[in-house]
């Protein structure tokens, strides 16, 4: 499927065709509140009607979960579903920060196979490939996720990460959105990132970039993160770090949840 020399020129057509709705709306939004206390602004509609538009018409036999709205599908059990956040990072979004992305991604065989994460307000753009490669700004990245900590090494966060855990790790950044935290750490510009809470449409892209960096995501306890079992829109069971498998247990041991009072 993705092999065909036009689908990543296509899916990165999309992706900043989509970019330039969000910011005809960037600055200029009202939010409402779901159920969840997360934000939801007319873009987060438009930029995921049209990309769901777009993709089903080229790849109508695969399923598509979006985070606003989950149009049917053929088979809803399938291992294999495009996966999009028309915006990660709302909250940036409204607060007109620019930490937030457009974030397009494949499961395949319940794995994540394709990412795209793209931030229009710094024409930022990162993706895989189906041969195993991942470019940013057309450039390839080989070898950049880190293995160990240097002076001014950082984890990724999200902002009130220090409020529910004990983290205890120097340095700290919360960039604005899940993708960017996954797609910054496979750049090997943080060292890892620490994730409280996900939905499957937060983590495929991201996680595909990163896996194909050379890194990797899982559970704070230590198990592999099961895709599959968030299809049907469940919040991840547990919080989730993202880094090279070399520090995946430093990070484990420095991150603990703080104490009921």
């Amino acid at each position: 499927m993705l092999e065909d020399p036009e689908a990543i020129p296509q899916l990165i057509l999309w992706a900043r065709q989509a970019g330039q709705i969000a910011l005809h709306y960037f600055k200029n939004v009202v939010p409402q509140h779901k159920p969840d206390q997360t934000l939801l602004t007319q873009a987060d509609l438009a930029i995921e009607q049209f990309l769901a538009e777009r993709i089903q018409a080229v790849y109508p036999g695969y399923p598509l979960i979006g985070e606003e709205e989950r149009p049917a599908s053929p088979d809803p059990s399938s291992p294999d579903a495009w996966v999009i956040d028309p915006i990660d990072g709302t909250t940036a979004f409204v607060q007109g920060l620019p930490g937030w992305g457009i974030s397009i991604g494949l499961l395949y065989r319940g794995q994540p196979r394709f990412g795209l994460f793209y931030m229009p307000l710094l024409d930022d753009l990162t993706y895989t490939t189906p041969w195993g490669e991942v470019y940013c700004h057309e450039r390839p990245l080989v070898g950049t996720v880190r293995r160990e900590w240097e002076e001014k090494g950082f984890l990724a966060i999200n902002a009130a990460a220090h409020y529910d855990f004990q983290i205890n790790i120097q340095h700290t950044r919360a960039l604005g959105s899940i993708g960017a935290n996954l797609v910054y750490t496979a750049r090997g510009g943080a060292v890892g990132a620490f994730v409280p809470k996900a939905y499957l449409w937060d983590l495929v892209a991201g996680a595909a970039i990163l896996s194909q960096a050379g890194g990797e995501l899982r559970y704070l306890s230590g198990r592999g993160v099961d895709y599959l079992a968030l299809l049907d829109g469940r919040l991840a069971p547990e919080p989730i770090i993202a880094c090279h498998p070399d520090l995946q247990a430093e990070l484990q041991a420095a991150i603990r949840p703080r104490q009921a009072p």
